[in-house]
């Protein structure tokens, strides 16, 4: 079993702006729509699900994070 993160380490970047990489994030989600379609093609109902709960999860995070992005763009107003 491996062992936790050490305290001292996590605490380093807080506090400081961070910044997301959303070009990464979009290739994390492309890899992730190719596993959904492997999945299928195994015909195995729990990789299918478990595969596509993982990428559902992915893009709910994905948007939220761009969403909140977007709205600190417009100056506190909904971009619609």
């Amino acid at each position: 079993m491996s062992e936790p993160p050490s305290l001292e380490e996590l605490g380093l970047h807080a506090g400081e702006k961070y910044t997301y990489d959303f070009a990464k994030a979009s290739q994390i989600l492309k890899a992730m729509d190719f596993l959904r379609g492997e999945a299928v093609k195994t015909n195995i109902e729990e990789i299918i699900t478990m595969i596509d709960a993982s990428f559902n999860l992915l893009v709910t995070a994905y948007y939220c994070i761009l969403r909140y992005e977007m709205t600190k763009l417009a100056g506190n107003e909904m971009v619609q």
